[in-house]
């Protein structure tokens, strides 16, 4: 099992809305190697600036959407025709003070999160303590 951070930017999605009404969400998947079982995070963009929730892959390398989130698609252009998609299903949401860019960066985040990246052990030990 993998763990990822992949960024949302709320004038594209509004995330918070799907996940209070739906468990379960499709979401592009830009990375080829995100597996079943993976962890994935999800950092929202300003002005939230933090890591709100943390989903399990159920579901690889979609041809095309499978739940109807219609409602909270934004802009839909960097969606409607990506190619692949993967299921993401909600598993815990932290407050937006618990996981914070400057918090993130503090053990050892590089750069902006603008795709995809891996979730090194630091950050990995910041996010266990969060939930613990």
């Amino acid at each position: 099992m993998t763990e990822w951070i992949i960024p949302c930017n709320l004038k594209y999605y509004n995330v918070e809305g799907a996940f209070k009404k739906l468990k379960t969400i499709d979401w592009k998947q830009s990375a080829k190697n995100i597996f079943v079982g993976d962890i994935v995070y999800i950092y929202v963009g300003k002005p939230v600036s933090s890591i709100k929730y943390k989903c399990r892959v159920n579901k690889t390398d979609l041809a095309s959407i499978e739940i109807d989130d219609y409602e909270f698609v934004i802009h839909g252009e960097n969606y409607e025709n990506y190619g692949r998609h993967m299921e993401l299903e909600l598993v815990h949401e932290y407050a937006d003070t618990e996981l914070t860019l400057e918090k993130l960066v503090e053990n050892g985040l590089k750069g902006n999160i603008q795709g995809p990246r891996r979730v090194d052990s630091l950050l990995h030990e910041l996010i266990m303590e969060v939930e613990i």
